[in-house]
């Protein structure tokens, strides 16, 4: 077992260069039993783990020959922490069904065994001169899967049919559109993202509801809920909630304007409301009763200044309160890049949070990586 940085309320690595998927995905399996993981270091690969036991040897799902396959029989570069920029897979689970969707090689691939690897099949493949985007998304029932894919020029997102493969555009646009993801709460909404420098973006959450596809459209006004006039504040890391139609996102420390931190924001029209304010506020979650969020920092949360201003490499792990916005430290830990991201989201339960642990030398190396979990409430409560 290594030790977690700050482990005073009990946080514990699940598996050593393991990583848990991108925030507004989904990793569990069986209401909670299970945690699909991606391996990070040499060829790809996922696995299962039981996050309430103890470290064990992990159950394969996605074999690293079935990624290789659908990179047509070419092994990809490894990723390695002195190449951090290395592509890994990323994937999302349905939350009803455990069906999982992941991209590699340029394709859509699905498997519905996750109790052994093996099962892995083409789900959908663009058209040549089109790349897939690396996030995908599933529905709660595991019939659709949403992707993201540019010719260069134009960005297309699209619905594919699960059960027969088929697909279908539902909205092109100009710019680089990504982070597709639906709205658990009322998946008739799709969440995306207008990508780009969160500074000279100003309209960087967009929404689309399915049920009248001409509405897609920017659902976060920057330039209202800014306190300057006629700057907007950067916003970004949007997730869509489980419990009512709309999402939480960061406004970040690095934005030119405030108010900066956790930010609720709704797709019936209300504006947006911020909950707690912080001024290193990077990843967020919430849980699905939406009594709680979680932010990870650019730093340590106690820090002096804001963003990316001495952060150093240390992320702290801090629950929030939905209600009052009170703040608490869960577990303190670092970063370095993709997958290491620390990317907190909540168990199904809401009890304890899932995050990416990096630990440094003397010398400043990484030395240990892998998922790591943190109880919600203190372990000497």
């Amino acid at each position: 077992m290594i030790d977690i940085v700050d482990s005073r309320h009990g946080a514990r690595l699940l598996l050593e260069d393991s990583y848990a998927t991108y925030p507004h995905s989904n990793g569990f399996v069986g209401g909670g039993s299970g945690l699909v993981l991606g391996i990070a270091g040499g060829r790809p690969r996922l696995v299962r783990v039981d996050p309430a036991g103890p470290a064990a040897d992990p159950v394969e799902v996605v074999s690293a020959e079935e990624f290789r396959r659908a990179s047509d029989g070419v092994d990809a570069p490894s990723w390695s922490p002195t190449a951090p920029t290395t592509p890994v897979p990323w994937f999302d689970v349905a939350l009803e069904t455990d069906v999982l969707v992941t991209c590699w090689g340029n394709q859509l691939l699905l498997t519905d065994d996750l109790e052994r690897a093996g099962g892995l099949r083409p789900l959908y493949r663009p058209e040549t001169g089109w790349v897939l985007h690396e996030l995908m998304s599933i529905s709660a029932d595991g019939s659709a899967a949403y992707v993201s894919e540019s010719d260069g020029v134009e960005w297309t997102l699209r619905r594919v049919d699960v059960g027969g493969g088929g697909s279908e555009p539902i909205v092109r646009l100009p710019w680089h559109a990504n982070h597709v993801h639906p709205v658990p709460a009322d998946e008739s909404w799709l969440l995306f993202s207008h990508e780009g420098p969160a500074a000279t973006v100003p309209d960087r959450m967009w929404a689309i509801d399915e049920r009248h596809a001409s509405a897609a459209g920017p659902v976060f006004d920057q330039l209202a809920f800014s306190d300057t006039a006629g700057t907007p504040v950067s916003v970004g890391h949007e997730r869509g909630m489980f419990h009512e139609p709309g999402a939480v996102v960061v406004a970040y420390g690095e934005s030119p304007t405030g108010p900066r931190g956790l930010v609720q924001t709704f797709l019936d029209g209300r504006p947006p409301r911020l909950v707690s304010a912080g001024d290193r506020d990077w990843h967020c979650g919430i849980s699905r009763d939406g009594r709680q969020m979680v932010v990870d920092t650019s730093g340590p949360w106690e820090a002096p200044g804001r963003g990316w201003a001495d952060a150093g490499r240390a992320s702290s792990i801090v629950l929030v309160d939905a209600e009052s916005g009170a703040r608490r430290e869960l577990a303190r830990t670092g970063f370095i890049g993709h997958p290491y991201h620390p990317h907190p989201s909540f168990t199904p339960d809401g009890t304890a949070v899932l995050f990416n642990h990096v630990e440094f030398d003397e010398l400043g190396e990484p030395v240990a990586r892998g998922a790591a979990l943190v109880p919600v409430s203190p372990s000497h409560e």
